[in-house]
């Protein structure tokens, strides 16, 4: 089993910006090309987008979101870290992608199709995978970073799937279920990868966590939650003993549009 390692009370402040290098990981595993076009679906702050345009300064990237703090947040980003003219953000519903078709070479997604499924349902998630199939050009890529429940390899990954989901919907599918969306949009999958940070957090850390979910996503995404009494009651006793997981493991999922020769 997966030996995981605590955040450090030093580290925990800025550790989702940081991840200890996991989004430059996975951008360095996409099968990316010069000058591609490439859309970000559920930018958030724009985080991976902006490694992507790092990684490559040919790339040419849209992020959509549909939260106005988010949206926000990634414009000053951007301009902070110099990447205007490379990547833009605009305030779009990822369920209702308003690009011609075939704009980009390739799509992506960094840990956000839950928040898709929290804002919009199994349907949101099944309009943005058939949208994205209509704006990604032929023998284009969808690729994003996913955490199917059934794959935690410890009880600190399984409660974070479990905690999030259960306070304001922020859910998972399983491996499968995100291969039948794939499919659904007339893609196939061509690559598999898995990551580990190998974090968790202490006790403290998660009822920051867990508290910003149940009074903050509300306020950015419209959502109802329940109450961090009512979610500590459920879940404290076992994050007392097996603490909560952070991003400690995600797979990378890269399909192709279009089926592949049998």
């Amino acid at each position: 089993m997966l030996e995981e390692e605590y955040v450090s009370d030093e580290e925990y402040p800025t550790y989702f910006m940081r991840l200890r290098g996991l989004r430059r990981s996975v951008a360095a595993s996409l099968p990316l090309e010069h000058s591609m076009k490439i859309l970000d679906i559920a930018t958030g702050s724009a985080y991976f987008a902006m490694e992507l345009a790092r990684l490559d300064e040919s790339l040419k990237i849209t992020g959509v979101d549909i939260s106005e703090r988010s949206f926000e947040t990634a414009q000053r980003n951007i301009g902070e870290n110099d990447l205007e003219g490379r990547l833009e953000v605009t305030l779009m519903d990822a369920s209702r992608l308003r690009f011609p078709p075939s704009s980009f070479d390739m799509a992506v997604n960094f840990l956000g199709l839950k928040d898709i499924y929290m804002t919009r349902g199994l349907g949101g998630l099944q309009r943005t995978f058939r949208g994205v199939g209509k704006v990604v050009k032929p023998s284009g890529h969808f690729s994003f970073v996913v955490m199917p429940p059934e794959e935690a390899e410890t009880p600190a990954q399984r409660l974070e799937v479990d905690v999030f989901s259960h306070i304001c919907g922020a859910t998972w599918l399983s491996a499968d279920g995100y291969l039948e969306l794939l499919g659904d949009a007339g893609f196939s999958l061509v690559g598999r990868e898995t990551f580990y940070t190998g974090m968790k957090l202490t006790p403290d850390q998660a009822k920051e966590e867990m508290r910003f979910a149940c009074e903050e996503a509300p306020k950015i995404f419209g959502v109802k939650t329940v109450s961090f009494s009512e979610a500590w009651s459920l879940f404290g006793d076992e994050i007392e003993k097996e603490r909560l997981g952070h991003y400690s493991r995600v797979v990378l999922m890269i399909a192709k549009k279009g089926k592949m020769p049998a």
